[in-house]
């Protein structure tokens, strides 16, 4: 009997210790936050070749909000700009301790950092590059100082900056150069790494437009040759082969784009 007794306070002894256990995990797993992916998710079906193309698009983007609303980033950028050169390697640009540098990193925090049921700052954009920057982080797709776990966060800025400055080579293409004066407007687009002598840009007002019955202060455009020769301030960003040095130690060849001769002819104006 006595056996018995024992045996049966041994197996609720058991059973409180595995229940509690269970209930410690379900408590655990209720306080730690679940990343669930949005828009800005990363999507490792994306090419190397389609996501060059799409970070340089935000690449661009920036660079044209930052151009539009900082005068000491301006300063420097018409300075780079002199003697009628059109070409600003993003690497001459983004220096620490810069005007553009800190404006830059600052803006992709403001568009990167998007949380659930947020769209970004500005909201005031109707639109902006779509999809968000890819091929980042392994393909994780984690906003900035989003906490993943119990004090674990991760800061999404510099992964693109890793891949826009050290992973890859890539300039800056002003096709008539920048003006600075009046209420001007900045367009922004990427190479669109094929044979296309287009893409899809973003144009940002130097005012709020009406557009479908709203306010906003960018809008789609195609930018082509015909777009190019009608309109002032154009940003393209693009990839440069540098057979010379390795910028990180990553070469820049650039070998799986054989099918694209020369970056340079994109929109050469």
């Amino acid at each position: 009997m006595k056996k018995v007794l024992f045996s049966l306070l041994l197996f609720i002894f058991i059973f409180s210790c595995q229940k509690e256990e269970i209930q410690n995990e379900e408590e655990t797993a209720a306080k730690t936050p679940v990343i669930t992916k949005s828009l800005r998710a990363i999507n490792n079906s994306y090419t190397e070749r389609e996501i060059m193309e799409i970070n340089l698009r935000w690449t661009a983007f920036i660079t044209g909000y930052v151009l539009r609303h900082n005068s000491e980033a301006q300063h420097e950028v018409a300075t780079l700009l002199q003697n009628g050169n059109r070409v600003i390697k993003l690497s001459d640009l983004l220096v620490e301790g810069s005007a553009f540098h800190f404006e830059f990193i600052g803006y992709i925090g403001d568009y990167l950092n998007i949380t659930e049921g947020m769209q970004g700052n500005p909201n005031v954009d109707k639109t902006r590059p779509n999809p968000p920057p890819q091929g980042i982080d392994d393909g994780e797709a984690i906003p900035n100082n989003t906490t993943i776990a119990v004090g674990i966060t991760i800061d999404y800025i510099p992964f693109f900056m890793d891949y826009i400055l050290t992973e890859n080579c890539i300039e800056l293409y002003f096709p008539k150069s920048m003006v600075f004066a009046g209420q001007f407007s900045i367009t922004s687009a990427g190479h669109s790494m094929t044979d296309k002598n287009l893409n899809d840009g973003i144009i940002r007002y130097y005012n709020e437009q009406l557009i479908d019955g709203e306010y906003f202060f960018t809008d789609n455009v195609i930018v082509n040759d015909r777009y190019i020769q009608n309109n002032d301030n154009i940003i393209i960003a693009r990839p440069y082969r540098n057979t010379n040095t390795t910028i990180g130690g990553i070469d820049c060849n650039y070998t799986q784009y054989n099918d694209i001769v020369d970056f340079t002819d994109f929109l050469d104006y």
